[in-house]
C-alpha cells in the first residue's frame, strides 16, 4: 500500500511553469496556484496547510552524507546523484513504460521507501513544494506541510519538507528534498508510515544527505 500511494500521488507533480491555474482537491475544494509558488483555496484565504514560502527558514545545521554513503546512484536526467548506504538501500530504475520516477529505492528493513524524480527545466522549488502538497491532498484530504526549511546539504542549498496524511485511518509520512538549477529540477522523496517514521526516520534522514549536485 505505501509504494502505490505514493507513486499515485507524487507522480502527479508537474515542473512546468504555470502562471495562475484553478484545480479541484478529491473533496471537491477547489484552489488557486500562482506562479510565485503560493496556492490558497479559492473563495477562502485561510488554509492551514499553506506554508508562506517567504518565512522559510534556513537551518544553521551543515548537513552532510554519512561515510557508509558510498555507492552513488546518477542521474541519467540532471547533474545530481544520491549517495546510498548500499548495506541499508536499494535500487531500481523506472519500468520502461514509466518516465517517473527515475530512480526507486527500497530499505532493506521494509521499513520505508524513497524515488528520485528528475525533469530537465528549471522550476522554483517552494512551487514544487506547494504542488506536491495539492497532490498529497487528493489521496488525504487532511495533508499539510509539518515542516519546511532550507538546508546546507553537502555545500548545496535545499528545501527541506515533512508532509503527513491520513489514507483509510493509517497515519502517512513523507520526507523530500528539492533542488532546482539551471540544470533541472530533483525531487529526492522518502515515505513510509507515521509508526514506521517513528523508529526508521533518522535512516531516512541520512538516506536524504546523500543527495549532491554534480554541476562542477
Amino acid at each position: 500500500m505505501l509504494k502505490l500511494f505514493f507513486l499515485s500521488i507524487l507522480i502527479l507533480s508537474g515542473f512546468s511553469a504555470i502562471s495562475q491555474v484553478k484545480a479541484t482537491t478529491e473533496n471537491g475544494k477547489e484552489v488557486i496556484l500562482f506562479d510565485n509558488g503560493t496556492w490558497k483555496l479559492n473563495n477562502d484565504s485561510t488554509n492551514p496547510a499553506v506554508v508562506e514560502t517567504d518565512t522559510i527558514k534556513t537551518n544553521p545545521v551543515k548537513f552532510t552524507k554519512t561515510d557508509k554513503s558510498s555507492f552513488l546512484v546518477k542521474s541519467n536526467v540532471s547533474h545530481v546523484g544520491v549517495y546510498i548506504n548500499p548495506a541499508k538501500w536499494s535500487f531500481s530504475v523506472h519500468s520502461e513504460n514509466e518516465t517517473f520516477p527515475e530512480y526507486r529505492f527500497t530499505m532493506r528493513s521494509g521499513n520505508g521507501y524513497a524515488m528520485l524524480i528528475t525533469e530537465k527545466i528549471q522550476v522554483e522549488m517552494e512551487s514544487t513544494l506547494q504542488r506536491a502538497l495539492i497532490n498529497a491532498q487528493k489521496a488525504g484530504p487532511d495533508a499539510r506541510i509539518d515542516h519546511a526549511e532550507y538546508r546546507i546539504v553537502n555545500n548545496q542549498k535545499i528545501l527541506c519538507a515533512q508532509i503527513s496524511c491520513t489514507i483509510k485511518g493509517i497515519r502517512y509520512i513523507y520526507l523530500a528534498y528539492y533542488f532546482s538549477s539551471e540544470y533541472g529540477t530533483s525531487q529526492l522523496l522518502t515515505y513510509t508510515t507515521q509508526k514506521l517514521f517513528n523508529e526508521s526516520g533518522n535512516e531516512m534522514e541520512d538516506f536524504l544527505n546523500g543527495f549532491t549536485s554534480l554541476e562542477k
